[in-house]
């Protein structure tokens, strides 16, 4: 056999040994979920009904002083439509990982102080990705989602595999989270709630039924820093609530 013969037959053995084994490696999708073009459509075809369905000449609205400063989770599941009928003009919404006061502590500051919005809303919710990830390990995301996550250190310790946290029930991480949330934005308006300006409230929207009340029940467990429940539920920032919405305020027992 000619040496010339044997380097044709070597590529070809090693080449169908690369196939093979590339076969058995898993392949990320290029893309998952709806198609862009498709959500392209959707708000292309939604603004033009929403722009038809209001009055031409109806003057534009400045902007005023919002019902709530709302601070919550980036999970895609949690909308204002859970809290308002029509959230226009009346939310301002403020959204990141874990609901972190210190990663939007600016737009806050613009909401409270300067549209003087007299209620923040800081809601946690319940099967949570941002805490899910914090408890079991992040170090396989990027830099700029894992300096995210690691602030939630500041309210429930050291996250990943061996800290414990996988071994407290979730809905403890969530009320623990929005309590040290609270406790920061009291601190910093503190003038403006012993004024009667503000009240900074604390909740947990229970995606899951984890409270026993049902799927996306929003479940009050903090105002200005209180937190046992007989005493929320004699506050006059509660007055206007029934017996049966007054039952659902305080933690998972």
């Amino acid at each position: 056999m000619r040496p010339g013969t044997i380097i044709p037959l070597t590529l070809f053995v090693f080449a169908c040994v690369s196939v093979s084994g590339a076969d058995m490696r898993p392949i990320k999708k290029l893309r998952a979920g709806i198609p862009p073009y498709a959500v392209m459509e959707k708000i292309a075809r939604h603004n033009d009904q929403f722009v038809a369905g209001r009055a031409a000449d109806k003057p534009l609205r400045t902007p005023g002083t919002p019902h709530m400063v709302w601070l919550a989770d980036c999970d895609a599941r949690v909308q204002a439509t859970l809290l308002y009928p029509d959230p226009v003009d009346t939310i301002y919404a403020v959204r990141n990982p874990g609901n972190q006061f210190s990663l939007s502590a600016g737009a806050i500051d613009y909401g409270v102080k300067e549209l003087l919005s007299p209620v923040l809303l800081i809601t946690g919710n319940t099967n949570s990705d941002s805490l899910r990830l914090f408890a079991k390990g992040y170090s396989h995301l990027g830099p700029d989602l894992r300096r995210n996550l690691d602030e939630l250190r500041l309210s429930l310790g050291e996250g990943a595999a061996g800290s414990g946290l996988g071994a407290i029930p979730e809905a403890r991480l969530v009320e623990k989270n929005v309590d040290f949330q609270v406790a920061t934005a009291v601190k910093r308006y503190g003038q403006r709630i012993e004024s009667g300006r503000l009240v900074v409230i604390g909740a947990v929207i229970d995606l899951n039924d984890q409270y026993g009340h049902g799927a996306n029940r929003l479940i009050i467990i903090n105002i200005n820093g209180e937190t046992d429940p007989e005493k929320l539920r004699a506050m006059h920032h509660l007055i206007r609530l029934d017996k049966r919405l007054l039952a659902l305020v305080g933690r998972k027992p």
